[in-house]
């Protein structure tokens, strides 16, 4: 914004200060000397120094406050603003975020899945099961993954060396498939088996607990063979990040629309969603990658009508900007799309790549701070910028006047480059606080082998009676 005003101001003032030092002096000498003087006293007030460095001082400033943070920002656009060369209006980024999406799991919940139950049926055994499990999901990159290998691992399920496993696909919104031992074999959830036309050679007795599971909120899925059928289902869940509620309810004081996308059936999109703060219309359930990709989009085109609809004495407000907050590969179109993307730390490679911020401790407080931090930014360039100006304009009318000299400018210029950089740099955590440790927030990322490694069966009574589910069911933390 700064750097696009100073090339039409730059020119302008030159253009200025020429003809109050040239033409003058056609009156005569005296007027010209004076007119001169003038003249060089305005190139220099108006050196638009004081208002260039005051953007990058205070860009690096919110950079090095977000870092200590936890926070990863891809440069200082992303804090105060980023202009789209097709639109007419300059997009601003963090500081001006009025929707926020959130995806579900690893996102609004930890993403440590907890294996509530496994049933079995037909020629398949409990431990074949876990085997294909454990053989199928080691490749997969979804949270759910880690607590199928950790149930595995918690029975002491061994693989057999000669099986092969080949071809493994991620099926966008569905589940894996893969090749074990020349077997197909697949693992997902409703919308995968509804799709193969499998659930209707299920038995009845195995669909009800399917149904229960459901019913409770639970995030259901099956395992099929190729030529046997659905052999198995299994149901998982995860816990709310404790911060997460509190985080949503500052959004909507800040006036901030939040929603939860997920991939998840809709009865678990509602329980974490009330569990959140959220009421049914802010909750999308069941979408693919591409669904959350078009209701971003929808998301960024409804609050463009919105700023065109809502005029101020004939002019549009600025447009606020849409934010997307995930973790997993299946987010990461809708993060590139967003107008803001940001990654949670223990995310996909790829999501941290695709976004514009990266929070590395996953921590959704955050993402509350970055955004209050970008309005901060924001506040702060528009200081300067004030003051700036009023220092220009209050030098430029004692110079008019005959009361200011060109020691006094450059004084002046000088002095306003000096605040400005001061006032930026504000930004930044005291040394104080930096050494105490309140300047820098303690994260721990753990992976999922030292998740699993930490995985602690829980007792059999206790799931049954929370579950009233069959004898083999068992509960694994991850």
């Amino acid at each position: 914004m700064i750097d696009a005003f100073a090339k039409r101001y730059t020119p302008t003032v030159v253009l200025l200060s020429i003809c109050m030092c040239t033409f003058p002096w056609i009156v005569s000498n005296e007027v010209g000397r004076e007119w001169t003087k003038m003249g060089l006293v305005t190139i220099v007030i108006a050196c638009p120094c004081a208002l260039i460095i005051s953007t990058p001082v205070t860009y690096v400033a919110g950079l090095a406050a977000a870092a200590q943070a936890g926070i990863v920002v891809k440069g200082g656009a992303h804090l105060e603003e980023k202009h789209d060369p097709n639109d007419f209006f300059l997009w601003q980024s963090v500081g001006r975020v009025k929707r926020i999406a959130f995806d579900k799991t690893g996102t609004l919940t930890e993403g440590n899945f907890r294996l509530l139950s496994l049933r079995t049926w037909g020629s398949k055994t409990r431990e074949e099961v876990l085997q294909l499990l454990y053989c199928i999901e080691g490749d997969a990159s979804h949270p759910l993954a880690a607590a199928m290998i950790a149930a595995a691992k918690s029975e002491g399920v061994s693989v057999p060396q000669e099986w092969k496993t080949e071809g493994h696909q991620n099926l966008e919104g569905e589940g894996v498939v893969a090749m074990i031992d020349g077997v197909a074999v697949h693992v997902g959830n409703f919308r995968l088996f509804e799709r193969l036309s499998y659930l209707d050679h299920m038995p009845d007795v195995e669909m009800q607990y399917a149904k229960q599971w459901l019913n409770s909120g639970a995030t259901v899925g099956f395992v099929s063979v190729e030529g046997l059928g659905v052999v198995g289902s299994y149901c998982v869940s995860d816990a709310v990040r404790k911060e997460a509620k509190d985080v949503i309810t500052s959004f909507g004081k800040l006036g901030i629309d939040v929603n939860m996308l997920t991939g998840d059936n809709k009865r678990a999109a509602l329980s974490i969603g009330k569990d959140v703060g959220l009421v049914e219309r802010q909750i999308k359930s069941q979408l693919l990658p591409h669904e959350k990709l078009t209701i971003i989009t929808d998301l960024m085109r409804t609050e463009k009508e919105d700023s065109m609809a809502k005029k101020r004495c004939g002019v549009s407000r600025r447009p606020g900007l849409v934010l997307m907050c995930g973790d997993g590969v299946n987010d990461a179109p809708a993060l590139a799309i967003a107008d803001v993307g940001v990654a949670m730390g223990a995310g996909a490679a790829l999501a941290m790549e695709t976004a514009d911020v990266t929070l590395l401790d996953s921590n959704l407080s955050k993402l509350l701070k970055v955004i209050k931090l970008g309005k901060r930014v924001n506040r702060t360039i528009m200081e300067n910028v004030i003051f700036s100006f009023v220092a220009k304009a209050v030098v430029m009318g004692f110079t008019f006047a005959g009361y200011s000299s060109l020691w006094a400018a450059i004084g002046s210029d000088v002095g306003a480059m000096v605040l400005v950089t001061i006032n930026g740099m504000k930004l930044l955590p005291s040394k104080k606080s930096i050494r105490s440790g309140e300047g820098f927030d303690s994260f721990e990322v753990r992976g999922d082998k030292e998740a699993q490694a930490h995985s602690v069966p829980l007792n059999e009574g206790e799931d049954e009676e929370a579950f009233a589910l069959g004898s083999e069911e068992r509960i694994y933390n991850v």
